[in-house]
């Protein structure tokens, strides 16, 4: 580990530098979502994770407890998610202020850890300063933040960080061969790992993610470039991969059946990687959720296109690696991280989601960020330039993500929104008409249940018939693969 960036500053290298910088990015973060406390419940997983949850609204008992760990509710096993959903309803109850300042607060601890730990392992506090501000600011976790149903992310994102934190003190302790420390930190990392794992399975891919910061910002494979090194480097990596397989087998074990084939699946995931890339440069029409195209498949002109961006993407990559190495850390994290979201094995009937992108694009937040600097360095542009550059680029992500979270008041302004932006939307016409079912407004609730039926009429029936209980994985385990 050591410092990438020889331009900045003894001030901005220094503790001193580096505190200011993670309180700037917690007011800002703050400052920015505070608007999601003001947010409400919504009718769509909401109820199933709090509001209409009996277990939950126990408060923090023996009961409560003993559930939490051994129920496989939303087809995952969560049992820290769902003790962390138990505190809120016991601090909070049915205030939806509180259950929304908890993802509001667990987001920005994210922002900074990000900051502390990408300076610990690269010496860099600007380039990590704007990776982290980017992951703050960016309006694609919205959905995280906003949704009380979406703790999870939030809350084993937080896991994550403090995973990798442990384990890059336990190389860093290796490295000066101080074994008890070391021991540790690596000890920490396998606690946190499986905490995370107990929050939201999504965090499987860290194992593989612990390899990829070997490459870079670590450098462990250093001076020997030999597959042996690599293999030992793997090895090192056994406890994580079983606590991986074990998460991933609970989790396959008591997931729904698909409703669609696997070349539908496998079309879906090819195409996803370009589009969550499309979001992430261009955050406008955002939804919950995104529907499939009304074949149910991508056309196969529009699949190639994908494949091929993925293969031209990744060889370049690969070709360049060797001089920019942050470049193959920060493309395969891209792509491995959202691996097990996109489908493949198990898909519910949105094409794709806003909050699979909250550990995602720390990956291409860290090329954006060390590209820049290194174009800084090589043109040496005035500060003044290079200060009102970024301003500008976190502004337009502030303001997209104020305006995102305009739509996440309530449920009615919510789909209606969603309505506005997609095509064809079963679950955003279900769940308008059951908000409007529930102030009253029967004629305009049927329209809305009825264009439900019309979309998809089975899947439509199940929907309407558990409100806000069942989202789009799970209502999948209902009908009948091959629809």
């Amino acid at each position: 580990m050591k410092s990438l960036d020889n331009t900045e500053t003894v001030f901005t290298n220094s503790r001193r530098g580096a505190v200011w910088m993670a309180l700037w990015l917690a007011v800002v973060t703050l400052a920015v979502f505070w608007r999601a406390t003001e947010c409400g419940f919504i009718n769509y997983d909401d109820p199933n994770y709090v509001t209409s949850n009996s277990h939950v609204q126990r408060g923090l008992t023996a009961e409560s407890i003993r559930w939490a760990f051994t129920t496989n509710n939303e087809d995952l096993w969560i049992p820290l998610t769902w003790v962390a959903h138990i505190l809120d309803w016991q601090i909070y109850g049915n205030n939806p202020w509180g259950h929304h300042l908890t993802n509001v607060l667990l987001h920005t601890v994210n922002t900074v850890l990000l900051f502390i730990l990408l300076r610990f392992m690269t010496g860099s506090l600007w380039r990590s300063a704007l990776v982290a501000a980017l992951f703050a600011l960016h309006p694609l976790h919205v959905e995280t933040v906003a949704w009380v149903s979406e703790l999870k992310g939030a809350l084993s994102t937080l896991f994550w960080l403090l995973t990798l934190g442990a384990y890059a003190g336990y190389v860093r302790f290796k490295a000066q061969e101080i074994r008890s420390r070391a021991g540790g930190c690596y000890a920490a990392a396998l606690l946190f790992f499986a905490c995370g794992l107990m929050a939201k399975p999504i965090v499987v891919t860290l194992p593989f993610v612990l390899l990829l910061l070997d490459y870079w910002p670590l450098e462990r494979w250093k001076p020997s470039h030999t597959l042996l090194r690599w293999r030992e480097l793997a090895v090192e990596k056994t406890p994580f991969f079983l606590l991986a397989a074990v998460s991933s087998a609970l989790t396959f074990s008591a997931a729904s059946t698909s409703i669609l084939a696997l070349d539908q699946r496998i079309n879906n995931a090819l195409v996803s990687y370009p589009r969550y890339l499309w979001k992430t440069l261009w955050p406008a029409e955002l939804a919950l959720p995104y529907p499939y195209p009304p074949t149910w498949n991508w056309p196969i002109g529009v699949v190639i296109l994908a494949v091929v961006f993925l293969v031209v993407t990744t060889g370049w990559v690969v070709r360049r690696a060797r001089q920019r190495p942050y470049l193959a850390t920060g493309w395969f994290w891209f792509l491995g991280t959202l691996a097990p979201v996109l489908g493949v094995v198990r898909m519910g009937t949105y094409s794709l989601a806003d909050r699979y992108t909250y550990i995602s694009l720390i990956g291409i937040f860290l090329i954006v960020a060390w590209a820049a600097g290194e174009a800084v360095a090589r043109y040496n542009p005035r500060k003044s330039v290079v200060i009102a550059l970024a301003g500008m680029l976190l502004g337009l992500c502030a303001w997209r993500t104020d305006y995102q979270l305009g739509f996440w008041t309530d449920s009615g302004t919510l789909f209606t929104h969603t309505l506005a932006v997609t095509d064809r939307n079963c679950f955003a016409h279900s769940s308008l008409g059951t908000y409007l079912l529930s102030k009253g407004r029967t004629d305009e609730a049927m329209q809305h249940y009825r264009e439900a039926v019309k979309i998809w009429p089975q899947g439509a029936r199940v929907i309407i018939m558990h409100p806000g209980g069942t989202n789009p994985q799970s209502a999948g385990g209902h009908l009948k693969s091959g629809h």
